[in-house]
């Protein structure tokens, strides 16, 4: 019985010696602790006295430039061209030799017809194949492969009448060319005839025996004033 009670007013003199005021622990709380050997981070009220240069520009308000001349006037600079940048130039040569052509976006016209010509032979429509004929890059080919989106019937009936009647247009135009280049190698052939016939009978109207030259008289005089 004596110990428990020794227990128990031990535990309330710990419990005393642990209890703080709110004053004391407000007042801590503003104190602002930092590590050792850390330096204070300075604050950003510190320079409130220095000194602010407020004055302008005046080239660059007034438009002028540095060198007397903007940037597409100016010469080229007589530095050579930096390792760095020459790498990266002969990278872009040789990875794209005809030129950066960007690709294109595809209709969704297009990208059914990329999944359709796949699933009829993918050994022939491979991606490789695909990426070349459509001017896209592979892997928009692998993404539209990958793809489940498909026409409706109503849109796959619109694609279908949209493609004969563009077939339709291509053919019309292919025989209105070949109509206008018909007429004219008809109208050159029919110019180049009556030349021929002239050329010929200009040849057989001279006479090789006379050494008179036509459109001069014998009765004609020459005379200087």
């Amino acid at each position: 019985m004596a110990s428990f009670l020794r227990s128990i007013s031990s535990n309330s003199r710990s419990s005393l010696s642990s209890f703080r005021f709110y004053s004391a622990v407000s007042a801590n709380a503003t104190q602002k602790w930092s590590l050792q050997g850390v330096p204070k981070p300075r604050s950003i009220l510190d320079d409130d006295d220095s000194p602010v240069d407020l004055s302008e520009d005046n080239d660059a308000v007034d438009g002028r430039y540095r060198d007397g001349l903007p940037a597409h006037d100016r010469r080229p600079s007589g530095k050579p061209t930096p390792h760095e940048y020459k790498a990266h130039r002969e990278t872009i040569k040789k990875e794209f030799p005809s030129g950066w052509a960007p690709p294109r976006k595809l209709s969704r016209e297009a990208m059914d017809a990329v999944r359709q010509l796949n699933s009829m032979d993918p050994e022939k429509f491979s991606t490789p194949m695909l990426a070349d004929k459509f001017k896209i890059s592979p892997e928009a080919v692998r993404r539209i492969l990958k793809s489940k989106w498909e026409p409706s019937a109503e849109r796959r009936t619109a694609m279908a009448v949209k493609e004969r009647k563009q077939r339709q247009l291509v053919t019309l135009e292919r025989k209105k060319k070949e109509e206008l280049e018909q007429r004219e190698l008809l109208e050159l052939k029919r110019f180049s005839r009556p030349l021929k016939r002239d050329r010929h009978s200009a040849a057989t109207d001279v006479d090789p025996n006379d050494s008179q030259p036509r459109g001069v008289n014998r009765q004609d005089r020459l005379s200087f004033v």
